[in-house]
């Protein structure tokens, strides 16, 4: 520093040049030192954070996975007869899917070098003609396993090729469109992004973004999607002997599972579909107990739609199980677990008997003509059967029928139709051409008569009107009328046989004016006691009211006149009275509650609940066996007296028993006494009349109460009593009553 040039500009004299360019060397030495250190510093500093915080970023992105569920199937219970036969039940399905990767032509490169990976080990993959190998044995392992699907699913070459090339452009085109959507997204942020920033700020990002950040995805690197790593239905409801193959031979079947699933069926097909409903898969609208994230694709929820499918379908169906898959970011499946175990459904036991059911199905089709006649032989026409018409002249084609079988104990149901009908078989794979068939029937087939089809009473009204009549002092069954055919005036208010031949009953008393069904009878004491009786004896028998019975969309009926009457509405309701009292007016019940209202006059007054799903119903484990004491729903018809009933009892026996009852030619049996009532209810003018009969049997010994009824259908005693009477003599053939 001292043998340095002279200049006069660094010249001692020049105190002030001295002062600014003569810094010390230990100066500037540690002020390089400073910038050394701080320079380090920075530079360590960046690395430890790289490390400690850079690092957790890079490994949480590619540690990142995805959670879904997928549905394990479940048995949903089955519905069946007290005799084990089976009215619905669920038979396994199998279908064979295909992971994508194994159907993919041509092979995907990133998977099968992840495949090679997996097979050699390190040095080994250094080696190319080991490489190769491997990749020519999974080409081939890949076309063997695809020959052996052909041979195994019984499918064509061809149709092989169609299925799979589906499969293949199906998940093409949701991944093309998956990452068409991403490439457009990402160009619109990075346009929004530069127009709305400076040059030098850009700039100044981007050395941020390069420096603290881990490197983009470049846009012509695809998004893997998840069908891309999953497998995918190929055959569906493939034989059990083809599914056991592929499971006991998996090693020629790479990359395929089996999967197990269930369908409902319905083996008894057209016997009491309206009773026994339909099960279908749920919509969209439907809700369902499921996370969001559930795959579907091999399992599809099914709801109760009608009948006790729908009331029970609680009972009935099953809880599926959920397996927890977790994806990598690659889509590969690296965990699987079962959350949740499968729950099967629990069975129902109707208490329906299904020959008896059969049987009266049968009677309801011949009479619909739906069927050739066969059960219901030709008879001669009785000459005291009602009927708007001449009483030899044909009867029409009735629109529609049903026939109920109650137990007049307990309630329960042993034969419950509906006509016409229909195969639940529709509801299962039915085709278009089925549906068009059955939905262009304008008799409404998939309409429930037993408890949807509210039509006036008619003459079975006439019992209950008694009662009515009789507890409210308004008639002694004892007294002598005198019937002239008509009430005051010949053109309003008379009997049918004043109608047909221009003459009365004469003198009649209780027992032959319900066996004869006179109205005017019943008329004149319905003018005595006007409306007030007899709407509450309606009310105490149930009519207006649902039953309370286990299937769903029951009808009330409708009895004219509100829940008080007052004596302005009894003035406005007096003229209803007459027609109330035989089952015409405004008044219209259905099938099962007249078959109710039967029983209750059969079993000394009680008003059962009438059902179809026996309370004995099975259990799934021991736990579940209900032996408690049965319970029987019920209850007692207040204000009814057993004299009463009495009397009504030995009327309606006379209608089938004695040569003067409506009954006597069509209904009556030499093997069993039946006690009911014909039913004749004049409808809408031009329209033919609805027929009825009603009763129970053994008239002795009640044991169960009927209701037959056919819409439009004419005569109550030539049309609806024989189906009656075939119905008892099915009953005692089958051993469900005892002969006389």
């Amino acid at each position: 520093m001292r043998n340095q040039l002279h200049n006069s500009i660094f010249s001692d004299d020049d105190t002030g040049g001295d002062a600014l360019i003569d810094v010390p060397a230990d100066v500037r030495f540690r002020s390089l030192a400073i910038l050394f250190v701080v320079g380090a510093f920075v530079v360590l500093g960046r690395i430890a954070w790289v490390q400690a915080k850079l690092q957790d970023r890079y490994l949480e992105a590619l540690n990142t996975t995805t959670t879904e569920y997928e549905v394990i199937p479940a048995r949903d219970g089955r519905i069946l007869s007290e005799a084990s036969d089976v009215f619905a039940t669920d038979i396994d399905q199998y279908s064979i899917q295909v992971h994508y990767r194994w159907l993919q032509d041509p092979i995907d490169p990133a998977w099968l070098q992840r495949q090679v990976r997996n097979r050699l080990n390190r040095s080994e993959r250094r080696n190319e003609a080991a490489v190769l190998r491997v990749e020519e044995a999974l080409n081939q392992q890949r076309r063997d396993m695809w020959a052996a699907v052909v041979v195994a699913a019984g499918l064509t070459p061809e149709a092989f090729e169609e299925k799979r090339a589906a499969v293949q452009q199906k998940v093409q085109r949701i991944a093309d469109s998956v990452n068409q959507r991403r490439m457009e997204a990402e160009t619109q942020t990075e346009e929004a992004s530069s127009e709305s920033v400076g040059v030098l700020f850009r700039f100044a990002s981007a050395i941020r973004l390069a420096v603290t950040t881990t490197p983009r995805r470049r846009i012509q690197e695809r998004v893997v999607v998840r069908e891309e790593e999953s497998f995918h239905e190929l055959v569906a409801d493939v034989p059990l002997s083809v599914a056991a193959t592929i499971r006991e031979q998996s090693h020629l079947y790479p990359g395929v599972r089996v999967i197990a699933g269930n369908r409902r069926t319905y083996p008894l097909n057209n016997v009491a579909p309206h009773i026994v409903g339909a099960r279908t898969a749920a919509k969209d609208e439907d809700a369902t107990s499921l996370p969001e994230n559930v795959e579907l694709d091999s399992w599809t929820p099914r709801l109760g739609r009608f009948g006790v499918e729908l009331s029970y379908n609680h009972q009935l169906q099953s809880i599926p199980g959920l397996r927890r898959i977790v994806r990598n970011r690659r889509m590969e499946i690296v965990e699987s677990e079962i959350e949740r175990q499968p729950v099967g459904g629990r069975d129902l036991v109707l208490t329906l008997d299904v020959d008896l059911q059969q049987h009266v199905e049968h009677l309801l089709a011949e009479t619909l003509l739906d069927e050739p006649a066969n059960l219901l032989p030709l008879e001669e026409a009785d000459e005291n059967a009602e009927s708007t018409e001449a009483a030899r002249e044909p009867q029409p084609v009735p629109t529609g029928g049903s026939v109920v079988v109650i137990d007049v104990t307990t309630g329960r149901l042993v034969a419950a139709a509906s006509a016409p009908s229909f195969h639940l078989s529709l509801f299962t794979g039915g085709t278009t051409e089925e549906w068009g068939r059955v939905n262009a029937d304008l008799r409404h087939p998939f309409l429930s008569r037993i408890t949807s089809m509210a039509v006036p009473p008619g003459s079975i009204m006439k019992p209950l009107s008694a009662l009515a009549l009789m507890e409210s002092g308004y008639l002694n069954p004892d007294d002598p009328f005198m019937c002239q055919g008509y009430l005051t005036r010949p053109n309003e208010h008379r009997c049918l046989i004043y109608r047909l031949y221009n003459q009365g009953h004469n003198e009649i008393t209780l027992k032959r004016a319900i066996a004869q069904s006179c109205n005017v009878y019943f008329f004149s004491a319905a003018l005595k006691s006007g409306f007030s009786p007899l709407k509450l004896w309606c009310d105490r028998f149930g009519l207006g009211r649902e039953t309370g019975i286990d299937v769903p969309f029951e009808q009330q009926g409708n009895v004219p006149g509100s829940s008080s009457v007052t004596a302005e509405t009894e003035r406005r309701f007096q003229r209803e009275a007459l027609g109330l009292a035989i089952g015409q007016s405004s008044l219209t019940v259905t099938p099962v509650q007249m078959a109710r209202a039967m029983a209750a006059i059969a079993n000394g007054g009680w008003l059962v609940t009438p059902h179809v799903v026996s309370p004995d119903g099975t259990a799934r484990t021991i736990g579940e066996i209900d032996d408690r004491p049965r319970k029987l729903s019920r209850r007692r018809i207040t204000g009814l007296s057993e004299a009463t009933l009495e009397r009504v009892q030995e009327s309606l026996r006379a209608v089938v028993e004695e040569q003067y009852g409506t009954g006597y030619k069509t209904v009556r049996l030499d093997d069993v006494a039946i006690a009911g009532k014909t039913g004749t209810a004049e409808t809408a003018p031009g329209k033919p009349d609805h027929a009825w009969f009603a009763g129970y049997v053994p008239a002795d010994d009640p044991q169960y109460a009927f209701a037959v009824v056919f819409e439009h259908g004419g005569s109550g005693s030539r049309v609806a009593g024989p189906v009656a009477r075939e119905t008892v003599r099915k009953m005692l053939q089958l051993g469900l009553l005892e002969t006389r």
